[in-house]
């Protein structure tokens, strides 16, 4: 089996470590240290804003030296945090199925949030914790040993996946991802 690189550039993860490195940022940044990563991740988790706030104006918390003393200051600080792939919102009107006093149709203007595909598959292909888990080799799965009744619970278990590397071995790009 052959392949083709259509291209190469550096993953999100990889940008967002360089410019980590050209700011001389630690890796726990913006919290000063692993500690206060560890109960950043904690309060994000598992506590809402009001018993947040609480929490961060114990005596003990605030002799502590964190960085942040409040719900308001702490999360200005998640905000700092590396993001992945930006939203994008539009407004879309629907019609329903409810007649107005009119004998119209109603209609109904909705938010419709989204991520750019491609941006999602490159972000996905070039997170390192996904690395030992993806599989770019179609794969048939049977459930018994005659090969009579077949698993699908991946996509590279799917026909369609072996029907792609026919095209591909064909030189033929069925979709390019940039």
């Amino acid at each position: 089996m052959t392949a083709k690189i259509l291209g190469s550039g550096k993953t999100i993860f990889e940008s967002m470590e360089q410019v980590e490195a050209a700011n001389e940022q630690s890796k726990w940044a913006p919290f000063q240290n692993e500690g206060e990563w560890e109960l950043a991740h904690f309060l994000m988790k598992n506590i809402g804003q009001t018993k947040m706030d609480e929490f961060l104006k114990l005596d003990i918390v605030q002799k502590s030296g964190m960085s942040f003393d409040n719900a308001h200051s702490f999360l200005k600080y998640m905000d700092r945090l590396c993001t992945g792939l930006g939203w994008s919102c539009e407004m879309i009107d629907m019609e329903g199925d409810i007649v107005a006093e009119d004998g119209t149709l109603r209609h109904e203007q909705l938010e419709l949030w989204w991520h750019d595909p491609v941006e999602c598959v490159q972000e996905l292909m070039g997170n390192p914790a996904f690395w030992d888990v993806m599989s770019y080799v179609p794969e048939h799965a049977y459930a018994d040993a005659d090969g009579e009744n077949c698993i699908y619970d991946e996509m590279w278990t799917g026909n369609w996946w072996w029907d792609m590397q026919v095209v591909m071995c064909r030189n033929i790009s069925p979709a390019k991802i940039d």
